[in-house]
């Protein structure tokens, strides 16, 4: 390993409807399909979710819209997004804004939305994305899930879980996807008692995939988070990503990356399955993919977990700048 300093402690509404009942600024789902579609002020300022019910609508908060938005489920497990059935397979092949917004819940707004107590379902893309700075994402109670039938071999089901603007959090959730679960994008990330299973595509927490636009991140990691490792390995497949992972980092640039252990991390390993590495660096198989001496990770917190040989790889000739806390341990 190279570049590691150990450091001292550091103190519009489009939608298709059959139904919709609504009082005031509030639209309480029941068969929508399509977009609803929230650009203004004028828009609804709240979605509920009832129990038993499942919206098959995306929802989209865009650019027009400034004042703050709430979707909220009644029931954590029967109040559902899956605007693709239960079972969608993902796009990945669509790039760019316009694979984005397939997502179920896609924000680029200069507002908060908070979501709450539902469960989210086999998206094209991501299940919960806020696509600018401005774009607060607050998520609290919820299920993401990506699930596959019997005998699927799943891997068309790449949909990421998380991501969003500064300041945005998540909080008391579950996450288990085929991709990556948690971006790290962006400053002031939060994640509080959430615990993520981690399956052979994505990492449950990523750094950053070339992140030209994403300079600086910062996560701050409170309460008990838990990764749960859950694939077997076999000579010819391995986790693609470690628990923490970053891909590639611009060259051109220095991109920095700091993680806040505030509260206790596990690492635990699921019946049947092999423990993953708890860092990665580069890409398994695309020499072009690397994180350079510009990436520098800056691991600090009472709580620290250390980087060593033993729990990292560096792969593509990744060499970042690892900066830990005398903390980690």
């Amino acid at each position: 390993m190279k570049n590691i300093t150990t450091k001292a402690l550091l103190t519009t509404l489009a939608l298709t409807t059959s139904s919709i009942a609504f009082a005031g600024g509030t639209l309480t789902v029941s068969n929508q399909t399509g977009v609803i579609t929230i650009d203004s002020n004028s828009d609804w300022d709240n979605i509920v979710i009832p129990a038993n019910t499942t919206l098959q609508a995306r929802i989209h908060i865009l650019s027009g819209r400034t004042n703050d938005v709430t979707i909220i489920g009644q029931n954590r497990d029967s109040s559902i997004i899956a605007p693709y059935g239960l079972y969608a397979e993902s796009a990945p092949n669509e790039k760019g804004k316009a694979g984005k917004m397939l997502s179920n819940i896609y924000s680029d707004c200069n507002c908060t939305v908070s979501i709450s107590t539902l469960t989210s379902r086999n998206p094209r893309k991501f299940h919960i994305l806020g696509d600018t700075d401005n774009s607060k994402m607050v998520v609290d109670n919820v299920n993401i899930f990506t699930r596959w039938k019997d005998g699927d071999p799943h891997n068309h089901h790449t949909t990421d879980g998380f991501g969003g603007g500064v300041d945005s959090s998540i909080r008391n959730s579950t996450i288990s996807t085929f991709d990556d679960s948690i971006k790290v994008y962006n400053d002031l990330i939060t994640v509080e008692k959430v615990k993520v299973e981690h399956h052979e595509n994505g990492a449950p927490y990523q750094f950053g995939w070339g992140a030209s636009a994403f300079p600086f991140a910062k996560l701050i990691l409170k309460g008990e988070n838990i990764v749960l490792d859950k694939f077997d390995e076999t000579s010819s497949k391995k986790y693609k990503h470690g628990v923490f992972g970053w891909v590639w980092a611009d060259s051109s640039k220095t991109i920095t990356r700091k993680v806040d252990f505030r509260g206790p991390f596990s690492h635990n390993v699921g019946s049947g399955a092999d423990r993953s590495s708890l860092y990665t660096f580069g890409h398994r198989t695309n020499s072009a993919q690397s994180v350079g001496s510009n990436g520098k990770l800056d691991l600090f917190g009472q709580n620290c977990k250390k980087l060593t040989s033993s729990n990292s790889e560096y792969r593509q000739n990744s060499n970042p700048t690892i900066w830990q806390n005398s903390t980690c341990s």
